[in-house]
């Protein structure tokens, strides 16, 4: 049997046209475009499995120092008024760049430098004091969240400001600090208060410790306020670790709360725009927060 001249003979070779490649790779752009905020996103949260490492290794060593110490809680400001040898509390548990009392002073023109002072006043503020809570948690990158990125801002091109490796600011209450509570026996609810929180003090470092009014009980706390930004370097969510040694992940609830976490003007602290719409409006978030704020009245 023959076969007819007229049978179809595909043509070898054919190509996209340029129109069907700019196609695909407009919608490659455009997945691409969907995609990476989302990627970010999971990558960002993704950092909080070390973070909550990290916070439970820093409650665990809270409670070794005060085993080691007659129940003495470790000082968890970050410097001492007057220097260290005026330290009625013991020695912080880490000392900051901002007061001039590591030594040698640290290189701070760098990334690596400032890097490098922030461990320092962890491990060993000085040649003749060691860190206190080193001893219990003797890994210096214990103190910095991955989900946390001020430190970029520093050496970045209009950034500004001090640089930002340390992520967890203590809680002053607990450290005696205006009358607070110094011994961890004082402590009645150690699974329900924390001791470090994600700090997000747009000044530099987290200097100092980590302060709100709790509000009252009377009020179950619906009257507490923000005077420090808490952090959310796990997108919409923080880590904080508790006086029973246990870390937990916290989602906040209120838009206004995220958006003061993450507001990068140095001030925001003090009667900024968002502070103030965080401690207004919904007070879902401070009431959480007050409610498991150790102080004498709350224990």
């Amino acid at each position: 049997m023959s076969t007819s001249s007229s049978q179809y003979t595909p043509r070898a070779g054919r190509g996209f046209t340029l129109i069907e490649l700019l196609v695909v790779i407009a919608i490659i752009a455009i997945l691409a475009a969907m995609l990476l905020p989302a990627l970010a996103k999971a990558k960002q949260r993704a950092t909080q499995g070390v973070c909550l490492s990290n916070e439970k290794q820093l409650a665990l060593g809270w409670m070794m120092y005060s085993e080691d110490n007659n129940e003495f809680l470790i000082n968890l400001n970050t410097y001492v008024n007057g220097g260290l040898a005026a330290a009625k509390n013991g020695i912080p548990w880490r000392i900051d760049l901002e007061h001039g009392e590591i030594l040698p002073a640290p290189n701070t023109s760098t990334p690596e430098g400032w890097k490098a002072g922030i461990e320092q006043g962890y491990r060993q503020p000085t040649p003749a004091i060691e860190g206190p809570l080193y001893h219990y948690a003797p890994n210096p990158d214990v103190v910095h969240c991955p989900g946390d990125k001020r430190y970029l801002l520093k050496f970045t091109p209009g950034g500004g400001g001090p640089y930002s490796w340390d992520s967890y600011s203590g809680v002053s209450q607990l450290n005696g600090e205006n009358g607070g509570l110094i011994k961890r026996s004082q402590i009645k609810h150690p699974s329900d208060r924390y001791i470090w929180v994600e700090g997000a003090d747009m000044r530099g470092e987290n200097v100092g410790s980590w302060a709100m009014n709790p509000g009252t009980a009377a009020s179950s706390y619906g009257d507490a306020q923000f005077v420090d930004s808490p952090a959310a370097f796990h997108v919409t969510s923080t880590s904080f670790n508790f006086c029973d040694g246990h870390a937990e992940s916290h989602k906040w609830l209120n838009p206004a709360t995220i958006k003061f976490a993450n507001d990068t003007t140095p001030g925001k602290d003090s009667g900024g725009a968002t502070q103030s719409a965080a401690n207004g409006g919904s007070n879902v978030d401070r009431q959480w927060m007050g409610s498991r704020y150790a102080t004498t009245s709350n224990p």
